[in-house]
């Protein structure tokens, strides 16, 4: 018995270290048991032959061409493995590896393959295109007669990443063909859904001067992006996700708008009109109010209190479809007026009404300069002043009797007073030197000739006496009175 037992150990040490492949060794259905290595790469290179692999899609086929892939089986990594089966642990391991081999336990190993998987995604995403089928949602339709449904289709897409997974395994069983991984998706929004929206739930129009070129192109560019939306119960609608960020890029142009209370040239001027625009149509369908700000300076367009600004990555108006049924948003612009519509079920349909009311009024302070270039007496406005208004919105629901069935108050607006300037002239008049006559010699009159009188006797010439000189006294000048500043 012992001799045996050296015997059998001895017969499994050759296997374990000498140069053959370990028995019932398979590289899938090739069998490579007691070849050495020589002959074992012989027999794989063999069966192993570069060749095209085909991937299917129903009764669509495409071919694809392993070089275009780089794809290769290596031999010898693959030989490594296979001869290294009884080999690579313990004596021990190797012991009862090699025992159950010679017992017919097979030992199953996978080829292992290059090839460049960049390429391979690209061969897939360009076969995914002629599969691919965009998946649309049921969608409405309005016109000015009727609101439609549009039916909408399941979509196809082609799984990349597990459609590679599943050909490079089948290479490495030795299989050549796989079928690509292709899911349908459902569309998300159905037509049932849809066909309760049948009426017009709330409606605002405003007017805008479409001579300002920048302007007029913004508010088109915004009206559109936030235009046929549909927003099913609960989904929020956020304007700047919409209409995106102000930029030349994003097609906006220069145009007036108000930067920290003062109107000046920007990208993007106008978009804030058909967000409040927007936000009006909103109130009157009953629409829940989420995010709102004023302007810092009351619109043009839109009572106080029934605006809404917005900013690049800042100030957003949002609103909530708080209602049962979905919600359809749709714009227009025509000539100089932009109209936001809402429309909804007529089983969510409420008679609404708006009103605000100027909660105070804060007048705004007038500051006086002097202006030495502006005559004494004039003023000249420099910076123009504007009040200040605290103004509460509210929306009423009328009942069928006319009558206020509930009022809500929907937002607190704050436009800030602004102090104005006025330019107060100091100048004096310049004083006006009295004008010299020219100088004339005097004329003389002719005096007619006299017949000559006889000479008369001489008489001493008397002078008079003339009393002194008193000394001339002036009156002193009064002083002038001190000039006060004006009062700021």
């Amino acid at each position: 018995m012992l001799s045996l037992i050296i015997l059998f150990v001895g017969w499994i040490s050759l296997q374990i270290n000498g140069d053959k492949v370990l028995k019932n060794t398979y590289i899938n259905e090739v069998n490579l048991g007691g070849l050495n290595k020589k002959q074992a790469k012989e027999k794989l290179e063999k069966n192993y032959k570069l060749e095209n692999i085909e991937v299917t899609y129903l009764n669509e086929k495409w071919n694809i061409d392993s070089k275009e892939i780089d794809l290769s089986y290596d031999v010898d990594k693959t030989l490594e493995q296979a001869y290294n089966q009884n080999r690579e642990t313990s004596f021990i391991n190797n012991v009862k590896k090699t025992i159950k081999a010679n017992f017919g336990k097979k030992n199953n190993i996978k080829i292992d393959i290059n090839y460049d998987d960049k390429k391979l995604k690209k061969v897939i995403d360009n076969i995914s295109k002629e599969i691919n089928v965009e998946v649309k949602d049921a969608r409405i339709n309005v016109n000015s007669s009727s609101i439609d449904v549009v039916e909408g289709n399941s979509g196809l897409s082609v799984n990349t990443d597990e459609s590679i997974k599943n050909i490079i395994r089948e290479l490495q069983k030795g299989n050549k063909q796989e079928e690509l991984v292709v899911t349908k998706i459902e569309p998300n929004i159905k037509k049932e859904q849809l066909e309760e929206v049948d009426t017009l739930l709330g409606s605002y129009s405003t007017t805008f001067n479409s001579s300002v070129s920048g302007r007029s192109s913004n508010i088109n560019i915004a009206a559109s992006k936030a235009s046929d939306v549909l927003l099913m119960p609960n989904e929020v609608f956020s304007y700047n996700g919409h209409t995106g960020m102000r930029t030349v890029a994003n097609g906006y142009k220069n145009a007036p708008v108000i930067v920290q209370g003062v109107v000046q040239e920007g990208i993007g001027g106008g978009v804030c009109q058909v967000s409040s625009t927007l936000y009006n149509s909103v109130l009157y369908a009953g629409l829940e109010i989420v995010n709102l700000k004023n302007h810092s300076i009351p619109s043009t367009y839109v009572p106080k209190g029934r605006d809404a600004t917005v900013t690049d990555g800042g100030i957003d108006f949002v609103f909530k479809n708080n209602l049962k049924y979905p919600v359809y948003l749709k714009n227009y612009v025509s000539d100089n007026v932009v109209t936001c519509q809402i429309y909804g079920s007529s089983k969510d349909k409420q008679k609404i009404q708006i009103s605000t009311s100027i909660d105070g009024v804060s007048v705004a302070p007038i500051k006086k300069v002097d202006d030495p270039t502006i005559p004494k007496g004039e003023e000249k406005n420099l910076e123009a002043s504007r009040n200040g208004y605290t103004v509460s919105t509210y929306r009423l629901y009328i009942d069928n009797s006319g009558n206020v069935a509930r009022k809500e108050k929907v937002a607190t607006s704050y436009y800030p007073k602004k102090q104005g300037v006025i330019a107060v002239g100091t100048m004096e008049p310049k004083k006006e030197e009295p004008k010299k006559d020219p100088q004339v010699p005097p004329i003389v009159p002719e005096t007619p000739n006299k017949p000559e009188e006889p000479n008369k006797p001489e008489t001493p010439e008397v002078v008079p006496e003339v009393p002194p000189e008193k000394p001339e006294t002036l009156p002193e000048k009064p002083n002038k009175p001190e000039e006060t500043a004006p009062q700021v």
